[in-house]
């Protein structure tokens, strides 16, 4: 009498719980280098204040200033450089080419630096920060404030003439 043998195609619980153990350790392992990076405002603001102290060491003056909405003194941080102004070349004067012997025309424009900070919020105190040629800058108390957050919680940092950005203490008051 033959006796057929059936079988099912199918993993066992075994090997279906070694494949998951497999795979969770090797998501573990990956997800930190695949993730994104969410690097901090205090972080973002600290590499702008050295890219605009370079810039400026490179004979470009910098200026920081704030681009603020609204009736607030608040808003987004931009950059603008000290550059030479461009003659419009439909002018009279490039046309008859009298402009020679004219002195430059500077004038700021805005430059990118690539770790400003994109956030609003911030403030300046004075309003508009500059960065020199010899590697100074114009001292300065730089704040950000969150959305819906009384002032008194404010996150301050000081900016001394050499460039170092420092966060200060919120006492709350």
């Amino acid at each position: 009498m033959p006796t057929s043998r059936t079988t099912t195609k199918g993993f066992t619980l075994v090997e279906i719980l070694v494949v998951l153990s497999i795979v969770g350790v090797l998501a573990s392992v990956m997800l930190p280098r695949i993730s994104f990076y969410f690097e901090p405002s205090s972080a973002l603001l600290q590499r702008a204040i050295e890219d605009a102290g370079n810039l400026a060491l490179s004979g470009t003056p910098v200026r920081l200033s704030i681009k603020s909405e609204g009736a607030f003194d608040r808003g987004v941080i931009i950059a603008e450089a000290l550059t030479k102004k461009e003659e419009d070349e439909h002018s009279l004067s490039a046309f008859l080419g009298t402009n020679k012997n004219k002195p430059e025309v500077l004038e700021w424009k805005k430059t990118e630096l690539k770790s400003l900070p994109e956030d609003d919020g911030w403030k300046f105190e004075p309003k508009i920060i500059y960065f020199y040629a010899d590697g100074s800058c114009s001292p300065a108390k730089i704040s950000q404030l969150g959305k819906n957050l009384p002032e008194r919680e404010a996150d301050n940092y000081v900016l001394t003439v050499t460039g170092y950005c420092m966060k200060l203490e919120n006492r709350g008051y």
